[in-house]
C-alpha cells in the first residue's frame, strides 16, 4: 500500500514537474556555499560512504550530509556539527519525510543538493523537491530526472566506490 501510495505521489509530481533553469555546470563549485549531501540508507555502502563524506569535506567548505540514525553510528567520528541525523520519527506512514524535517532543511537555506543514492530512495526525493536549491546533483535513477537538475548516468558494473569517484570528479571539473 505504500509502495502504490508514493507511485501515485510521484506520478502527480511528474504531471506539474517544475521548469528547470538552465545553468553551466563549470558554476556549481564557484557558486555553492551551503551544500546538503543526501546519503544512502545502505549500511553495506559504509566504506564508500565514508569516503564521500572525506572528499566533499575538502571541497566545499560548508557542507552537511543526512544520513540515517543507524547508519551515523557506523562512522568512527564524533562530531555531529556537520550531520543532520534522521530516524523512523522523521518519517510518516508512508516512509515520505515528516513536515517537521522539511521545514528544518528549509530554514537552512542550501544552495546545492548532490543525492548520493544508487536506487530510487522516495524518501530523499520528496527533500530534494521541497527544497529551494538552485542546483540538485544526483545519479541517474528511474525518477531521478524529476527531481534533478543534473544527472550522472552510472555503469551499474562498475564498483561503488568508482562510480562514486567519477561522480565526484565530474563535480570538481
Amino acid at each position: 500500500m505504500k509502495t502504490l501510495i508514493q507511485r501515485l505521489l510521484i506520478f502527480l509530481h511528474s504531471r506539474k514537474k517544475n521548469q528547470f533553469e538552465y545553468f553551466s555546470p563549470q558554476n556549481i563549485l564557484k557558486n555553492s556555499s551551503n551544500v546538503l549531501a543526501l546519503l544512502p540508507e545502505n549500511k553495506e555502502l559504509r566504506d564508500e560512504i565514508e569516503f564521500v563524506i572525506r572528499i566533499l569535506q575538502k571541497i566545499f567548505k560548508q557542507v552537511t550530509f543526512l544520513i540515517e540514525s543507524t547508519l551515523r553510528l557506523e562512522f568512527k567520528t564524533d562530531s555531529l556539527e556537520n550531520f543532520i541525523v534522521y530516524s523512523k520519527k522523521e518519517k510518516n506512514f508512508i516512509d515520505l519525510p515528516r513536515k517537521e524535517l522539511i521545514k528544518f532543511l528549509q530554514q537552512k537555506n542550501f544552495d546545492l543538493i548532490i543525492d548520493f543514492n544508487l536506487d530510487d530512495s522516495n524518501f530523499h526525493y520528496w527533500i530534494t523537491k521541497h527544497l529551494d536549491a538552485k542546483y540538485k546533483l544526483g545519479l541517474y535513477r528511474k525518477n531521478s530526472t524529476l527531481f534533478d537538475n543534473l544527472v550522472m548516468k552510472v555503469n551499474r558494473i562498475d564498483s561503488v566506490r568508482s562510480i562514486y569517484e567519477n561522480f565526484l570528479f565530474l563535480l570538481k571539473l
